[in-house]
């Protein structure tokens, strides 16, 4: 047996490289040029002086300071994991049941009620959020709803711009993408387990405890991915129905870019991906690696 260390066993193993890369170069290509570079560009743009309109290229660390030890980002970051786990504990909550009952019936009349939901996704986005000012406003449809009934004598003002109204629009919004990777996760489950349950005697609850939830760890791992990491971004929400209360941290880079600040700008966007990056750790760390591949 030949030793790797040995010019053919070198040989072999740089030949194997250069296979690999070779093999993967219009992916490795893909990733360098659309995410690694922005990437890099964006954290030489942070380490750069604050300049209206333009980007000097002198180098510096007061950026991440002023971020570190300014208590205004502190209190919108926090703001902003609140909302944003508030509205992914909802979610899972409303979309778990559906998904569950989507996945027990008929496969045929699932797929349907499924497509039904998702439909709705596909008109516009802002045309979306703005039927929900329509809704939350203080003279919108809730309110009149709620005085026409007599529960209420005024309008009332909590339910628009406020965090409340964020967290309502954000359930709307990403609820068919967190019924879907539950519902193909329950669908994988083999009916036969849920039989040999029930003739072992187990009942309906102790099903879901014992078997149904823990199999539903990688469609969980899923939500957390599809929708706690891109909503710590989400600066449309609460620019048109968060008002202060509902400020987070995409309205800060949103503001600084669009005062063509982009050092400051720069700087959130990075501690931002960051942050993510951590809670994508803890998440894996959880759950586990398997999870992400788990049928």
């Amino acid at each position: 047996m030949s030793n790797s260390l040995e010019p053919e066993g070198v040989f072999r193993r740089f030949k194997y490289i250069i296979k690999y890369l070779a093999g993967n170069l219009p992916s490795l290509a893909y990733l360098l040029l659309l995410f690694y570079l922005p990437i890099a560009i964006l954290f030489a743009i942070s380490l750069t002086r604050p300049r209206k309109y333009i980007v000097t290229w002198e180098f510096t660390l007061e950026n991440y300071v002023k971020v570190f030890l300014e208590p205004t980002y502190y209190r919108v970051l926090w703001n902003t994991f609140v909302i944003v786990s508030v509205a992914t504990i909802l979610l899972i909550v409303v979309a778990y049941p559906i998904a569950y009952y989507l996945a027990r019936i008929a496969p045929a009349i699932g797929d349907k009620l499924l497509l039904y939901m998702i439909i709705p996704v596909e008109v516009n986005y802002l045309i979306r959020i703005y039927a929900w000012r329509v809704i939350l406003g203080e003279n919108g449809l809730l309110n009149m709803l709620l005085i026409s009934l007599g529960i209420v004598e005024k309008p009332l003002t909590i339910f628009f711009y406020s965090w409340f109204a964020v967290v309502i629009v954000i359930i709307h919004e990403y609820l068919p993408y967190v019924v879907v990777p539950f519902y193909l996760n329950l669908r994988g489950i083999p009916r036969e387990i849920y039989e040999a349950a029930m003739d072992l005697g187990a009942t309906r609850l102790q099903i879901i405890r014992t078997i149904v939830l823990p199999m539903s760890k990688p469609g969980l791992l899923s939500v957390i991915f599809i929708v706690f990491i891109p909503t710590l971004g989400e600066f449309a929400i609460p620019s048109l129905v968060g008002g202060q209360t509902g400020l987070m941290i995409g309205n800060l880079i949103d503001r600084y870019l669009s005062q063509f600040n982009l050092a400051i700008g720069a700087t959130l966007s990075f501690f931002l991906l960051l942050f993510s990056i951590i809670i994508s750790a803890i998440m894996i760390r959880i759950f586990g690696y398997e999870a992400l591949y788990t049928r």
